[in-house]
């Protein structure tokens, strides 16, 4: 075993929560899917033994991924979780009888077994909601009846460096009767530039045009594997992390004339309702991003937003940039899949949307970390942003 601090990510998904623990000082020494597509994406990037399975089955005997991982159970430090949100999430209709609607269950029975120092899960804001609130009380419940001190925390992405206004849920819970408290925020909005509390705020969030304008020379229909400019940001900077090329996952869609001139008339930050009759679709959720602004949520839909520059939807390359991935993280699988193909094959727009985003895991993996070893959850934050390169 490692001297690191341990971690075992269930639903790793692409891997976003276990590339930011990582980041944070992690040795994330199993992680478990059930998705093909979203396992070729993980071993490919990451070190982590990924063992493909049902956390249902899991849920009932651990000893596969124990033994996969090669630790005792008992001896883990952490284990993440972020479900699939599809039961929850406000986005659609809720299904009681969707099995991923049980899917926190099998977490709290999962860790059940495995009895680690802390657990973190991260899920949609709308599943407070789900079964007026009485599932979210089942697993704190649950947690508590394990031995945790837990608490429900709602973060928001962009407070954390990534160019996204993503509010998630955090679940957060400590054994031997420690605390909970929340991650330090080191970005935010102009109203939000000054001091809160003991935390001093002076990093501005990062806007859409700051995370992918490098990558804004591809038009609708191309596809570039190099760098054609360079980077205009200290976030492209980060996000570059040294790799030269090639550059991975960055094909446009091509469109019709009629969905090019939807997408041209559209202003910055409008949606579908702002266009005149004749351009309007039933999407009405669609938007094009403001360049000025951090994204809103990135989803598994790419259809959801268009581009502030070019006539076309996102690329995987930009709405992973948004998401905090690193360009040397490439997504592997289909590209993009319709209907229910999209849940079982798990193209890699819908691994991007679904992910944990790396620099929001970073932070609470972080204060994770300080939290389980006494050290100071300030200076935690400071080196969480040294590690990218950026002044404290």
């Amino acid at each position: 075993m490692t001297s690191r601090l341990t971690c075992v990510d269930l639903f790793c998904g692409a891997g976003g929560f276990s590339l930011g623990f990582s980041h944070a000082g992690f040795d994330v020494v199993a992680a478990t899917d059930y998705q093909e597509s979203a396992g070729k994406t993980y071993t490919h990037n990451l070190d982590a033994p990924f063992l493909q399975a049902d956390v249902a089955d899991l849920a009932r005997e651990i000893e596969p991924l124990v033994t996969l991982g090669n630790f005792d159970a008992g001896a883990i430090d952490v284990v993440v979780g972020g479900p699939p949100c599809k039961g929850f999430s406000t986005a659609g209709v809720y299904n009681p009888d969707d099995p991923r609607s049980s899917l926190l269950h099998h977490y709290i029975r999962a860790v059940e077994h495995l009895q680690p120092r802390a657990i973190v899960v991260e899920n949609v804001p709308g599943a407070k909601a789900v079964r007026d609130g009485t599932y979210v009380d089942a697993l704190l419940r649950n947690a508590r009846d394990l031995g945790y001190k837990i608490r429900m925390m709602k973060l928001n992405a962009a407070d954390y460096g990534v160019p996204q206004l993503r509010e998630r849920l955090f679940f957060v819970g400590y054994k031997d009767d420690i605390p909970v408290s929340r991650p330090i925020p080191t970005h935010a909005g102009d109203a939000k530039q000054q001091r809160l509390g003991e935390t001093l705020i002076d990093k501005k969030h990062v806007t859409v045009a700051e995370a992918i304008s490098d990558l804004s020379f591809l038009g609708p229909g191309e596809e570039s594997h190099e760098y054609e400019l360079p980077p205009q940001s200290e976030y492209q900077e980060q996000m570059r992390d040294g790799h030269e090329g090639p550059l991975f996952n960055h094909v446009a869609p091509n469109h019709s004339d009629i969905v090019r001139e939807r997408f041209q008339t559209l202003d910055e930050g409008a949606g579908i309702d702002d266009l005149p009759p004749r351009l309007q679709t039933d999407k009405h959720s669609m938007r094009k991003y403001d360049r000025t602004e951090p994204a809103n949520t990135v989803t598994t839909l790419p259809e959801d937003f268009v581009h502030y520059e070019q006539p076309r939807i996102p690329t995987v390359r930009e709405l992973a940039r948004l998401q905090s991935f690193p360009d040397w993280f490439e997504f592997k699988g289909p590209r993009t899949t319709g209907g229910p193909q999209r849940i079982d094959s798990l193209p890699q727009y819908s691994q991007v949307g679904n992910a944990v985003p790396p620099l929001m895991a970073e932070a609470v993996g972080w204060h994770v970390k300080a939290t389980l070893t006494g050290g100071d959850p300030r200076e935690a934050a400071r080196a969480r942003l040294r590690r990218l390169g950026m002044s404290t």
